[in-house]
């Protein structure tokens, strides 16, 4: 088992993330184009014709798609009938018709790594995504642009998305890698042209004007299948992402109200060493994993069951296995894994090309070498990577934007 991506509702992205936590967020997406039974038959690779299928000449399956989303949740419609929810706490989806007295339910396994440069044969199934340096407007929402290069094994495919940090992800059955971009995607682009794809053609947020519940009376059937089992109790991907010292046991408690799983740690002898108030689990490295409760605030965990930050943060993420980016009152910084703060105050952190670490500061951007140290002031209007891995940088207002490989790069700039 994977040991970040199939819990890490808290991904380890190339870019840092922030969703409106108190705000639910409704989308409306259009598909468009077709493909030929033929083309879809000959000319896509085995593993990404799920991507196709929506398209499928004479059997479309996605027309209009209604999308419901928030920190904890997202609720997709399709054709005003087929739902599929994700509950991010639990990492579990449930899936069901209208007028099913059935809903399916399994387990959130993302099935591809979100990574900003290419990785080794041996690494896949991953999605490396590369910004392409614009910004455009779709339906009132400002996006990046970015190219997805889709690698399974010895087949590949690309698709282009815009997409928007501010929004939060949401979960579609034909496209298995949309829930784990850094923002949500308020249009797609199959291939190399625009003939196929979906836009979102209304986004607005809301106050919680909607709950996530699953259809009264209908009964939740369980397929994830697998796992370890204590007295009723499914710690196994718990277990399987960070598994604790010897003498120490994940646990899960329901809460009876809401159906929740939250996990602790007990000793062999029972005793509680960290009472059941965790909902999601991700790896840092073999020492120190990230985790988050339920009053929202995000942990560093030792294998001992201790949290070695004093306080929670607000948002955490891997930047390499010695560091941790986290946000905290809406100011960004680093965190080492003895949970020592090295920057704090930032306006933002995110990864950059090999292990170098960008950060903003003063509406300027810098540059940090992979221990946290700095290598360039925030000095740059601009700092970004096309998708051949060069470096795009910009000095100052009404200057063309400048490409280097990373090497004249650092010749150039960091002194």
């Amino acid at each position: 088992m994977n040991n970040l991506l199939n819990v890490a509702l808290l991904f380890g992205l190339s870019i840092s993330t922030t969703y409106a936590q108190d705000k639910q967020w409704q989308m409306e997406l259009v598909f468009k184009g077709e493909v030929s039974p033929e083309k879809f038959e000959n000319e896509v690779p085995e593993f990404a014709k799920e991507f196709y299928e929506p398209f499928l000449k004479g059997k479309m399956t996605y027309r209009n798609v209604e999308i419901l989303a928030d920190a904890d949740y997202s609720s997709t419609v399709v054709n005003q009938k087929a739902h599929a929810i994700l509950n991010r706490k639990l990492a579990k989806t449930y899936s069901y018709s209208i007028g099913d007295d059935i809903v399916t339910a399994e387990a959130y396994s993302p099935s591809y790594k979100i990574v900003s440069t290419k990785l080794g044969e041996s690494e896949g199934p991953y999605v490396q995504l590369q910004d392409m340096g614009e910004i455009e407007s779709i339906a009132g929402i400002t996006c990046k642009k970015a190219k997805l290069f889709i690698k399974n094994h010895a087949d590949s495919a690309v698709a282009t998305v815009w997409y928007s940090e501010a929004v939060p992800t949401y979960y579609l059955t034909a496209f298995s890698f949309i829930n784990d971009l850094p923002g949500g995607v308020l249009k797609l682009s199959l291939g190399e042209n625009n003939d196929l794809g979906f836009e979102t053609t209304k986004v607005i947020n809301v106050s919680s004007v909607a709950d996530f519940a699953l259809p009264k009376n209908a009964k939740v059937i369980d397929i994830s299948g697998g796992g370890n089992t204590s007295e009723g109790e499914d710690v196994s991907l718990f277990e399987d992402t960070f598994p604790l010292d010897k003498s120490l046991k994940w646990t899960m408690v329901k809460d009876k109200d809401t159906n929740d799983e939250y996990y602790g740690i007990k000793n062999m002898a029972g005793e509680d060493v960290l009472p059941c108030s965790l909902f999601s689990l991700a790896y840092f490295n073999e020492q120190t994993a990230i985790v988050s409760d339920k009053d929202n605030y995000f942990w560093l965990l030792d294998k001992k069951g201790g949290k070695v930050n004093k306080e929670g943060f607000d948002w955490l993420t891997p930047a390499n296995q010695k560091l941790a980016i986290f946000q905290k009152d809406g100011n960004f910084g680093l965190v080492t894994q003895e949970g020592k703060v090295l920057l704090d105050k930032k306006e933002n952190i995110s990864k950059f090309l090999d292990n170098y670490l960008m950060f903003s500061e003063n509406g300027k951007v810098g540059l940090l070498d992979e221990n946290g140290k700095i290598l360039l002031k925030a000095n740059l209007l601009f700092l970004d990577a096309d998708n051949a891995g060069n470096v795009l940088v910009r000095e100052k207002e009404g200057e063309e934007t400048k490409t280097l490989d990373l090497e004249a790069f650092l010749k150039t700039y960091v002194k």
